[in-house]
């Protein structure tokens, strides 16, 4: 059995979304018989390997769609600069080196190649301008990969091409409807794409130039040319990640092969019940008013599942939907330490305005007033001025740390406790992660993945949320209640206990009820 895993994107500040795919992977592996790939479907300005290999993914697992287009493996930069450069035949000024880049300019000409670099001086890509016009863009892994061509600084056009170096595909754009994007208009496969069928026109109006190409209209033609070809045994199943923009792609060529769709996060919007009709969450609204075309939602937590059923009862017959709990984190075994430094605190996300970090800052120098040595450091990357605008605003400089994106494991047990005020969790795989290694949890009293993991006055404590200064108060005691009992170490255990709920057997044998329900009979 072969299990594609659909997610839009992938980036170095990878989100929940990724890392529950992370996890997923772990528990899939130990399942006999099943294959499981990840595919990505937006356009990646990077090579993907960049970020899949910070996830811990196998390169043989990664398909990314224009390299299943093009018949590509997702492969590493190999490409040198000083390699590159002696590609370039025009006579050209001695190199001007940076740290992420080195720019090459023609003599006598207003040509600049400006080669974007990875550790190591590989190549990442090539940008060519003419004066200060972006003309193209060369993407590398072991060779050429694809092109990008501008016209008055306007992306209009992609080629594609075969580990060979032949044309195998050309994709057409328009400007979309937000600053900055661009919509696909038109996809032309050559006959050298290994996805190529001559029998196959997908086309109102096809030019002359294209004769003998497969030219498909728009993006969810070509999103509906590679699924169908990628999804052709019998016994595939296919789980969609991230629905929104997507999904359409998949519905057409879904035939008998088993779909599910994984929420998340909140799927309804709160704001936005008017006179008791419930508006669901965009990403999702396509999954919910078609659920004849999905075999089963997958969500987090029990109260997620609860919530879901009876929403979709209210609309549906029982059978004409399915809601399975699956929690998207996977621990190894529990293991707290001893040698922890009650002082020290943690929270670790994406430096996203949703998660509310400036809000623990504050809440840290309002404990320090009880607390003086108390000290946070935060994970992540992402959006680091408003952080820094609050650490300078409360004069916390010495005591609030922004550690960057780093592997945790074995290095938050030596934090006395986890501190977290995002609003908007739907499991919350850093809480468990946390927990994983002993520590109690201090959170907002807010669905879904909070009032899972979190049992308060046992693990941790939960606050009502608000989102002014009472907010802050409420962290900044619950933090100081914690570390000042004398119970602190109970609750460590209380964590470890709680977490051992998600070890890899367990969380495995609900997968397998789902993927394989014949062999669980």
């Amino acid at each position: 059995m072969r299990v594609f895993n659909i997610n839009k994107a992938v980036g170095l500040a990878s989100s929940g979304v990724e890392y529950a795919q992370k996890y997923r992977r772990d528990v899939l592996a130990d399942i006999a018989g099943i294959d499981d790939y990840y595919v990505f479907t937006d356009y990646l300005a990077t090579n993907p390997s960049r970020f899949t290999d910070r996830l811990g993914f196998e390169r043989s697992q990664v398909l990314w769609i224009y390299n299943v287009l093009t018949g590509r493996d997702t492969l590493g930069c190999t490409l040198g600069v000083d390699d590159f450069i002696a590609m370039i035949k025009q006579p050209h000024a001695a190199p001007q080196v940076a740290p992420d880049h080195t720019d090459v300019v023609v003599s006598g000409s207003a040509v600049r190649y400006r080669i974007q670099t990875l550790p190591g001086r590989l190549v990442n890509r090539v940008e060519i301008m003419i004066s200060d016009q972006l003309v193209s863009v060369e993407h590398y892994d072991e060779s050429l990969n694809n092109i990008e061509h501008f016209y008055q600084n306007r992306l209009v056009r992609r080629t594609f091409y075969s580990p060979d170096g032949r044309l195998a595909a050309e994709q057409f754009y328009r400007p979309g409807p937000e600053p900055g994007e661009t919509e696909i208009t038109r996809t032309v496969i050559t006959p050298v794409s290994p996805l190529y069928d001559s029998t196959i026109r997908a086309v109102r109006r096809r030019p002359s130039s294209f004769v003998g190409d497969v030219v498909l209209e728009g993006r969810s033609q070509f999103f509906q040319y590679v699924f169908a070809r990628l999804f052709s045994r019998p016994d595939d199943v296919v789980i969609v990640d991230r629905a929104l923009d997507v999904i359409d792609g998949i519905y057409p060529v879904i035939g008998d092969h088993r779909l599910y769709s994984i929420v998340h996060a909140e799927h309804y919007d709160l704001k936005q019940i008017e006179d008791g009709v419930l508006l669901w969450n965009n990403h999702y609204e396509n999954v919910f008013t078609r659920p004849d075309l999905v075999d089963g939602f997958i969500v987090s937590t029990h109260r997620q599942q609860e919530v879901l059923e009876a929403q979709l009862a209210g609309r549906l017959r029982s059978e004409e939907f399915s809601v399975a709990c699956i929690p998207v984190g996977v621990i190894k075994e529990p293991v707290g330490r001893p040698d922890y430094d009650r002082s020290a605190i943690v929270t670790a996300s994406r430096l996203a305005d949703e998660k509310h970090i400036d809000l623990l800052i504050r809440a840290v120098a309002a404990a320090r007033k009880v607390l003086p040595g108390l000290r946070l450091d935060i994970y992540g990357e992402g959006k680091r001025d408003g952080l820094l605008a609050a650490v300078r605003e409360t004069g916390t400089q010495d005591c609030v740390r922004l550690m960057g994106h780093q592997k945790l494991d074995g290095v938050l047990g030596s934090y006395g406790l986890y501190v977290s005020a995002s609003t908007s969790e739907g499991f919350g795989l850093s809480l468990l992660e946390a927990m994983a290694e002993g520590l109690p949890i201090v959170g907002f009293d807010v669905d879904y993945g909070n009032r899972e993991l979190v049992e308060p006055g046992v693990n941790g404590e939960l606050v009502p949320w608000t989102s002014d200064d009472h907010g802050v108060t409420a962290i900044a005691d619950a933090i100081v209640k914690i570390l000042t009992a004398g119970s602190l170490d109970d609750m460590r255990k209380q964590s470890l206990r709680k977490a051992g709920a998600y070890t890899a057997p367990n969380i495995g044998k609900l997968w397998e009820r789902l993927l394989r329900p014949e062999q669980m009979c």
